[in-house]
């Protein structure tokens, strides 16, 4: 497991994964979180847990991946939502869930009614970390327009309020800048430890291969009964090597308790 490191010295090793929608055609050679061999695969968007998988799209210009975890609300990364050149949240109807096999069985476009991040997220043009962030805030979840039906319960992913242990098997896969039409995923990488900031933040560090546009990709483990559940969030890759770090899951389910129980306390 690594030792616990200051993540002032991270940033600069780290490269935020969001894509454009516009960007050429990249290599492997050329994209950060890919490492020298070439280890992911076209999977079956039709099949779980692929099925539950979409784009997160933006108008202004991002492109990311996301992963139904109710009827109508949509996990990705919270950077996933800037506005490249200013580093300012997009509005909410300038957001766009995509999904090559939805529900009916036909792609789908759906709106993002409006959202939540977490608590203290910003950054910086480009986009890139902001210092003195914390680093557990780059999450995000979108709430899709009423006006579509919602999924079935078959299609969520259940998000688990705990830390995977080192050595857990994951999968993580996306829209990926080089194959953008594709959704391709790193089958069998591993949670490698975790690191934690001076105020007790802490980053899940995976070997998994995703690039450019698998930001918001869930880490998915394969539990014993065969049920796939998200142990986190990717949000930054490293620059020479596959894997990067991911939000765990069990700080974006505190953070989320925290604000409901936040709001029954502000209720009249």
């Amino acid at each position: 497991m690594p030792r616990p490191r200051r993540w002032a010295g991270l940033l600069a090793a780290l490269a935020l994964l969001a894509g454009c929608a516009d960007d050429p055609l990249l290599t492997a050679a050329s994209l950060p979180g890919l490492g020298a061999t070439e280890v992911r695969q076209a999977v079956d968007t039709q099949v779980a847990p692929w099925r539950s998988l979409g784009a997160v799209a933006t108008q202004a210009g991002a492109r990311c991946t996301g992963a139904l975890i109710g009827p109508r609300i949509v996990l990705t990364a919270a950077h996933c939502l800037l506005d490249p050149r200013t580093a300012r949240l997009v509005q909410p109807g300038q957001a766009q869930f995509l999904q090559e096999h939805a529900p009916a069985g036909r792609p789908r476009a759906v709106r993002v009614a409006s959202y939540v991040v977490g608590p203290g997220f910003r950054a910086l043009p480009g986009p890139r970390p902001a210092p003195g962030v914390p680093p557990d805030s780059d999450w995000a979840m979108l709430l899709l327009d009423a006006a579509v039906p919602p999924a079935p319960p078959d299609l969520l992913l259940p998000v688990v309020p705990l830390f995977a242990r080192p050595g857990t098997e994951l999968a993580l896969g996306g829209y990926q800048a080089d194959r953008p039409t594709l959704l391709v995923a790193d089958l069998s990488c591993r949670v490698l430890g975790y690191g934690r900031d001076d105020t007790g933040r802490v980053m899940l560090r995976h070997s998994c291969a995703a690039t450019s546009g698998s930001s918001g990709g869930p880490l998915l483990v394969r539990l014993s009964t065969g049920q796939w559940v998200v142990a986190g969030v990717g949000s930054m890759a490293l620059n020479n090597e596959a894997g990067g770090w991911a939000v765990p899951a069990a700080a974006i389910y505190r953070a989320a308790e925290n604000a409901r129980n936040d709001a029954v306390k502000a209720a009249p």
